[in-house]
Formats: C-alpha cells, structure tokens, sequence
C-alpha cells in the first residue's frame, strides 16, 4: 500500500499544476494590442469639410407685405356686387346647422359637411370650393375658399355666398 499513498499526492499535485496551467493559459496566447480596439466603428466621427451645412438664416426671414394688401387676419377688399364674407350673430353651432339647411333649400349647391373643418364642402354651378365658418367674438363669419385653401371673391362662390347670406339675414 505504500505505492498508494505516495500515487494520492502526486496525482492531487498533478491535478492542481493542469489547472493552474489550463485557467492562466489565456494569457499566453494574448498579444499587447487586441484588435478590437482597432476596429474603424470605435474610432470618432470625422465629418469632411465640404459636407459644413450652409447658412440658413435668410430662410426664416418674413418678405414684406405688398402694397395695398391686407394684413393677416384682415378681410381682402371685396369686389363690387360679388360676396366675399358675411357675419351670422350666433353661436358656431348654430351658425353651422343654419348655414348647412340653407345650403340644402338653394337649387343646384351640393353640400357635404366637414365638421372638422367647421366648413361645407360645395358644389356650385360646376365648381367645388369650402364654405368655412369660423367664430369672430359673438358673431360667425361665412366665407368661401378653394380646396388649396384661398379665399375666393367671385364666380359661383361670390354668387353662393350672396344667395346664403340673403337666407340666413
């Protein structure tokens, strides 16, 4: 048995040198530099010279107004015997299922509401345009503007928007 006891601690020493050897082999084969570091994506953001964005402050600046134009919220200078705009002294709700009946009773207008909108989309003597409705203190003001959103002074609008405010006044 003698052989035994001496095999117990060889073997155990054997054990513990292979491990020793086998958790620090790591940094045996570890150069100085990793390559990782190396890599292109760690490196800072380098932005070309010719890529400077120009300036962009004339494109905030606000062009004067014309001569003789109306400053914003004001109305446009109506034309003569044309309806531009009326005043309703009423609540926009009321202004608004007003001025959607009166809509309905004229011969040839085509009225579909666009509550969102607070406006009537319009078909007219061949043209589609809005009739908007909007609230000015303790009156509506009734007007007419084109799908692109321009106030329009004449055509079937003007002659629409005279035949509505002779219904509804």
């Amino acid at each position: 048995m003698p052989l035994s006891t001496l095999k117990r601690p060889l073997l155990l020493g054997l054990l513990a040198t292979s491990a020793v050897v086998a958790l620090s082999g790591c940094s045996f084969f570890r150069g100085k530099d990793a390559p990782y570091l190396e890599s292109r994506e760690s490196r800072p953001l380098d932005v070309p010279p010719d890529l400077v964005l120009p300036s962009s402050s004339a494109a905030l600046q606000i062009p004067a107004a014309a001569a003789g134009a109306p400053a914003p919220g004001e109305t446009p200078p109506s034309a003569v015997g044309v309806a531009t705009s009326f005043d309703i002294s009423d609540t926009a709700e009321n202004a608004f299922r007003r001025v959607g009946l009166a809509l309905g009773r004229i011969d040839g207008a085509t009225a579909t509401p666009v509550a969102a909108l607070n406006s009537y989309e319009v078909g007219f003597r061949g043209e589609s345009f809005l009739v908007r409705l909007g609230a000015r203190g303790e009156a509506v003001r009734v007007d007419a503007i084109s799908p692109e959103g321009t106030p329009i002074s004449g055509g079937a609008a003007g002659e629409l928007l005279g035949l509505l405010q002779a219904r509804l006044q």
